[in-house]
């Protein structure tokens, strides 16, 4: 079980900070002039949003039912 959180970690903060690059990119700015600050916190926010959808179907009961 901890194997599979960790794995929902690693995939949900990870796709989270590549959303978070395109996003910065297709809105006309580089990761760098956005701010180390802000490409965290929206890294962050992506990727506990997915981490919801990956809980529910990795079976990992991090929220209750």
């Amino acid at each position: 079980m901890l194997l599979r959180r960790l794995i929902l970690a690693v995939i949900s903060f990870a796709v989270g900070f590549g959303l978070t690059v395109l996003i910065t990119l297709a809105i006309g700015t580089t990761p760098a002039e956005y701010g180390a600050v802000y490409m965290f916190f929206t890294s962050l926010t992506l990727g506990l949003a997915l981490a919801i959808w990956l809980d529910k179907f990795m079976g990992t009961n991090l929220l209750p039912k």
